[in-house]
């Protein structure tokens, strides 16, 4: 399961927010369920951040948001963004 956060972060917060979730994502890779997890960051709009994350499974992904959410690392990620974020589930099709 292919798990995408696309993010728009405020100019002035681009390093601090950048800062954090390098700090943030390595705690993601030991969590149950997590294959992989990289910060891509948008060439021609660097406010434009991309977290591209692979998962077991949707539920192994929503229990980590339940996670996030009750120990306040997402309430700290939402203090940097210019926008709502948008959380995209894919799936492998084989070719």
């Amino acid at each position: 399961m292919k798990v995408i956060l696309e993010t728009r972060i405020r100019e002035e917060a681009i390093d601090e927010a950048k800062a954090f979730l390098q700090e943030v994502i390595p705690d993601a890779l030991v969590y149950k369920g997590c294959l992989n997890s990289k910060l891509l960051q948008d060439e021609k709009e660097p406010t434009s951040l991309l977290m591209v994350e692979d998962w077991e499974s949707q539920e192994h992904h929503r229990k980590y948001l339940d996670f996030c959410t009750r120990n306040g690392m997402l309430r700290k990620l939402i203090r940097f963004l210019s926008s709502p974020p948008n959380l995209r589930y894919y799936h492998t099709i084989d070719l």
